[in-house]
């Protein structure tokens, strides 16, 4: 890797904002916060509930789903593949008081370390898209909630349907430009990434072949409106999308020698520096039943 990401905690702290401006940064915070909000609206919580946000990262939705259930008899299991991440909530939770109110788990995604039919509702923020098999995720999902009353709200970023760089460069000023469409259209629709091999159709049919019932998607595409400055673009192509992943630079490394890909991110810098761009990233705010066994 051309930048050293050794645990998801540096890389959800640091690694993820940094080709961002200061107001970038700030108003990605917001969005995130407007994320959860919603993801939570959309799973209809009720007194008592037992929630299991998957996939917790630093506990942005753990803990607030704990605000919103403390006082209703529910629970909140706090659950995450890393176990760097499990330790940076249970600081929090510890800091705050409340490390004995929620439970710890560290679990894979795709086998959840607890009972079937143990939770009635299952949480998630921009997870799937870090999973290569999301068909096991989703049925191990439905394996957890409860029948007849069990259910399940996400978001998840739809990252394959991303405006791409050759739709922000004139093609006259890229003598291999074709190449480089080529190029990217291979790399955003690689079966082998999580975060490019699905879309809202697959997303559906996952849902629906493990047994959901009542899908609602809502579809929204966020657009992020600036004027691009020189050193944001080495960050585009070097930083990884989350650790252990291949940067932007080592994919197109692929396919072209190390020559062309620098020359390729030089002529952007040419191109871009200046320039107001808009990059629109469609996501999916997806919410299902567990109707029966």
């Amino acid at each position: 890797m051309s930048e050293v990401i050794k645990t998801w905690t540096e890389w959800l702290n640091n690694s993820r904002f940094s080709h961002m401006s200061d107001i970038q940064k700030q108003q990605t915070l917001l969005w995130l916060f407007q994320v959860s909000d919603k993801i939570l609206d959309r799973a209809r919580l009720k007194p008592g509930d037992v929630l299991i946000d998957i996939g917790t990262g630093t506990g942005l939705l753990a803990f607030e789903a704990y605000e919103k259930l403390k006082s209703t008899g529910g629970k909140v299991i706090a659950s995450d593949a890393f176990a760097d991440c499990i330790e940076e909530c249970r600081k929090i939770a510890q800091s705050c008081g409340i490390e004995n109110e929620i439970d710890f788990l560290q679990t894979d995604a795709t086998d959840i370390k607890i009972a079937d039919s143990s939770v009635d509702v299952v949480v998630m923020r921009s997870v799937l898209v870090h999973i290569v098999d999301k068909s096991t995720a989703i049925k191990e999902f439905f394996r957890i909630l409860k029948p007849s009353g069990g259910r399940i709200s996400i978001f998840e970023p739809i990252m394959s349907r991303n405006t791409k760089f050759y739709e922000l460069i004139n093609p006259e000023n890229f003598s291999n430009y074709n190449k480089l469409k080529e190029i990217e259209d291979i790399i955003m629709s690689d079966k082998n990434d999580p975060l490019m091999n699905f879309n809202e159709e697959t997303l559906r049919e996952n849902f629906e072949e493990a047994g959901f019932e009542n899908i609602d998607f809502d579809i929204v595409t966020q657009s992020s409106t600036y004027q691009v400055l020189t050193e944001m673009i080495d960050p585009w192509f070097n930083t990884p999308p989350s650790p252990g992943r291949p940067t932007a630079k080592e994919k197109y490394l692929k396919f072209l020698p190390e020559n062309e890909v620098n020359e390729f991110i030089e002529k952007i810098k040419i191109e871009l520096t200046g320039k107001v761009i808009t990059i629109n990233s469609p996501t999916a705010y997806v919410y299902a039943d567990k109707v029966c066994e």
